[in-house]
């Protein structure tokens, strides 16, 4: 309760006699609709304290009629009253659901109720809320004497319950320290005092490597709740929880968060800790199968999303991919984990980019078969990459201005209000910062800053901005811009990849062949006039890498390890593989399935990069006999082909040829049954 409702409240205990509503809002200075939103206001709390309610008295005004003993008792209990100590029920809630998840002391009803100020029925309905609400986790909660209030339900779900519960009742966690807290804030700093999560920060810092300011601040807070359930002793059971490799950064995290609070988790505790924080952050994959996946998805999805919106994605392909490429394994990693990111700019995404956002959200049931059901926020953050793509394809390519983006809402988010700046103005992005690298600035050849959060910074012109730029917005930028005019340069920044192109066309179509050799020439030649390529773009084709020596055809095997180690033979000779690259293959078979068998009587062998990889490298061999690998919808498999990739992105064309085939079942069984080598290939290339 606010001062200014108290000092209303306060002004009916006199007497029972109507108060004309114009004689309030004179003295108050507040208008007659926020008069009643005051009254409505008051009238629940003096419900939840047991108290009649103010009433309107026709052609009089409003009249709390009270006797003479409540009126003496709501004199006292309003001289008693701090507007700062009085919660709301929704704040009642989260303070009792984190004071009995969290904290170290029995929590107690009836001293949650002589704290909060309000009734037993009030209280019985806060509770009844509560268990309502964390019924949807499968939690029980329990009131016992001496214990008071319990959960009983999995401790793994209890803790992602609290982590939700934080994320709803008070958003998404920026620690600024200085900054003004809601209320919920506050509350949320009595059971995670801010001294922890910046001593998790520092720790963080020193340990890991990503910027993604937002997936930080969620993880801290995810890291904090295991911090104070394991003080708690609240443990995951010993067999419920199993390991499947950690990136080096996580358990480095970990290990000196044990040593600092003095935990010593057990293993299934440390493989628990270790994988959740893993799925919040865009990372490498950690096994051949979920590269697979979040490749094949990823160039799906791209497919779907430019199909549907009629927005030529394809020609950004490369650069979008390989953001999406990270972000769907961490995004599957997540959902399997029931671990929800709350995307604070959700509801700007689907207003400003309705188009993408439904596109995605009808493809998302190709993403749910591996993962679980996508949230709005997870939908909204594949949005931004695909916004963020959009504005890059219709940006203007000369810049007039340089200048750097400081965001906390993400990477992904400010590499969106980046490209904006650069389709919607004469402005040149030279970095995307958050307000902890702000030292950075001074460092960089640029002359504006454009910020989605405070910032002192008097070094430069500093505007602030939201994160999706709206009409409102455009003037501000457009005086700012004016203003700072002496600022601006002349750039010659224009793309030439098709221009390249052109270039070994004009080669291939004079009989020369573009060889490797050629290509870096050309490249070299473009350098040299500061023609600025996008060379992730320039990939091989599948016709170029495929050579005559690497087609097998009609090969007889006796099972599907063969079948794998007959395909590499050909990359083995030629040094594009190592044996070691054969013996994960097969491997990831036996641990994963058979999940490489990606088309009807197709199947795509691979294994990670670093698995022994020396160069890019396909080959393919068709069987005499089918075998079967175990995939009950695609099996038998009649022809496999071997894919040996360097890195996430310079195979990608050679991923949508294959991606095609597996959609063609004609072409694929013309390919199976074809036995000349000519022939083969004029079909699997045209």
């Amino acid at each position: 309760m606010k001062d200014r409702t108290l000092s209303i409240l306060k002004s009916f205990v006199p007497s029972s006699n109507p108060i004309a509503s114009t004689v309030i809002e004179e003295r108050f200075q507040i208008s007659a609709r926020t008069l009643r939103n005051e009254l409505r206001e008051i009238n629940q709390v003096l419900v939840e304290a047991d108290f009649p309610e103010i009433k309107t008295i026709r052609k009089k005004g409003y009249a709390l009629e009270l006797s003479y003993k409540e009126r003496m008792a709501l004199s006292d209990w309003t001289n008693r009253f701090s507007p700062q100590d009085y919660l709301e029920r929704n704040s009642r809630i989260f303070d009792l659901i984190l004071s009995f998840s969290l904290d170290n002391k029995v929590t107690l009803l009836y001293k949650k109720e002589e704290e909060y100020q309000i009734s037993k029925s009030t209280m019985d309905e806060d509770m009844r809320r509560i268990r309502h609400e964390l019924d949807h986790f499968g939690i029980e909660v329990l009131s016992l004497a001496k214990q008071g209030i319990i959960l009983r339900g999995a401790e793994r779900t209890t803790r992602t319950m609290i982590y939700e519960v934080i994320n709803k009742y008070a958003g998404v966690i920026g620690f600024s320290g200085n900054a003004e807290k809601s209320t919920n804030r506050k509350i949320l700093n009595n059971h995670l005092p801010d001294n922890m999560i910046q001593i998790l920060g520092q720790i963080y810092d020193e340990t890991m490597s990503s910027r993604e300011e937002l997936y930080r601040n969620q993880l801290l807070v995810f890291t904090a709740v295991w911090v104070c359930r394991m003080q708690r002793q609240d443990f995951i059971s010993g067999s419920s929880w199993q390991s499947d490799g950690h990136t080096n950064e996580s358990q480095n995290f970990i290990d000196r968060v044990c040593r600092f609070y003095q935990l010593t988790p057990t293993e299934t505790e440390s493989n628990y800790i270790q994988f959740m924080l893993d799925t919040f952050n865009s990372r490498d994959m950690q096994n051949s199968l979920d590269w697979m996946k979040a490749q094949l998805l990823s160039i799906q999805l791209i497919q779907f999303v430019e199909e549907e919106t009629k927005i030529p994605f394809s020609k950004k392909e490369e650069i979008l991919q390989e953001g999406l490429f990270k972000h769907v394994a961490g995004l599957i990693n997540r959902v399997k984990s029931n671990i929800q990111i709350v995307n604070p700019l959700k509801n700007n995404i689907k207003t400003n980019y309705a188009n993408i956002y439904r596109a995605i959200e009808k493809f998302s049931i190709n993403i749910e078969q591996f993962s679980g059901r996508l949230s709005e926020d997870e939908i909204a953050f594949l949005t931004i990459h695909f916004s963020t793509s959009v504005s890059t394809i219709n940006q203007d390519t000369h810049y007039y201005y340089r200048a750097i983006v400081v965001c906390n809402h993400g990477l992904a988010t400010g590499k969106l209000l980046a490209e904006n700046l650069k389709e919607l103005f004469d402005i040149e992005v030279l970095a995307v910062l958050s307000s902890r690298e702000i030292d950075l600035i001074g460092k960089l050849d640029v002359d504006l800053v454009f910020s989605t959060v405070e910032l002192d910074y008097p070094n430069k012109p500093v505007l602030i901005l939201e994160p999706i730029i709206k009409d409102a917005s455009k003037q501000a930028i457009f005086d700012f811009l004016k203003k700072h005019q002496r600022y601006q340069r002349l750039m010659n920044k224009e793309d030439s990849t098709q221009l390249f192109y052109s270039l070994v066309s004009i080669i291939e179509r004079s009989e020369g062949r573009v060889t490797e050799g050629i290509y870096k020439e050309i490249e070299t030649l473009f350098d040299k006039n500061s023609l600025v390529i996008n060379k992730k773009e320039i990939q091989p084709m599948l016709d170029s890498v495929l050579k005559d020596s690497n087609i097998l055809l009609q090969q007889k095997v006796a099972n599907w390890e063969e079948s794998i180690q007959r395909v590499s033979e050909p990359l083995l000779k030629e040094s594009v593989i190592e044996e070691r690259y054969v013996e994960a293959m097969i491997d990831s078979v036996k641990k994963y399935g058979a999940y490489i068998v990606i088309g009807k009587h197709l199947a795509l062998a691979h294994a990670r990069p670093e698995d022994g990889v020396n160069k890019l490298g396909i080959s393919v061999a068709t069987l005499a006999e089918p075998i079967v690998f175990g995939n009950e919808d695609n099996d038998p498999v009649k022809i496999i082909f071997c894919l040996a990739a360097v890195d996430s992105y310079s195979h990608l064309t050679i991923m949508r040829k294959l991606i095609e085939l597996v959609n063609d079942e004609e072409k694929i069984e013309q390919l199976c049954v074809e036995t000349e080598m000519t022939k083969f290939k004029e079909i699997l290339f045209n």
